[in-house]
């Protein structure tokens, strides 16, 4: 999975690409991310390709890595203010997907 996230801290926007999901939080890695302890509005569309995701998050935690020549950061956020109605939303789509992948995986045995 590959989510384009938006975020604006301190007048300065980046983007960043997603690679983990829960309805409490998210984990991408951005090459400028906001300092742990920052928070700042975030925008985002579920795979389903329906559902914008709006809210504030706060960074708990970073992991700087190397892997392509060029560095970035691993961004761990929690969500301040999704309302339940999105964290319902993601928690369907985040099972849905645990479902299809076990499938794949079952059809390749």
């Amino acid at each position: 999975m590959v989510l384009e996230i938006r975020g604006k801290s301190y007048d300065k926007i980046f983007v960043g690409y997603a690679e983990n999901i829960s309805r409490s939080g998210i984990f991408f890695s951005a090459a400028n991310p906001p300092a742990v302890g920052s928070t700042f509005p975030v925008e985002f569309v579920l795979p389903d390709n329906r559902t914008v995701v709006q809210c504030t998050c706060r960074v708990v935690w970073q992991h700087r890595y190397n892997t392509t020549g060029r560095p970035s950061v691993g961004v761990g956020v929690e969500f301040v203010d999704l309302d339940a109605l999105k964290r319902t939303l993601i928690d369907q789509w985040v099972k849905r997907k645990v479902v299809t992948s076990r499938g794949a995986l079952n059809a390749r045995r």
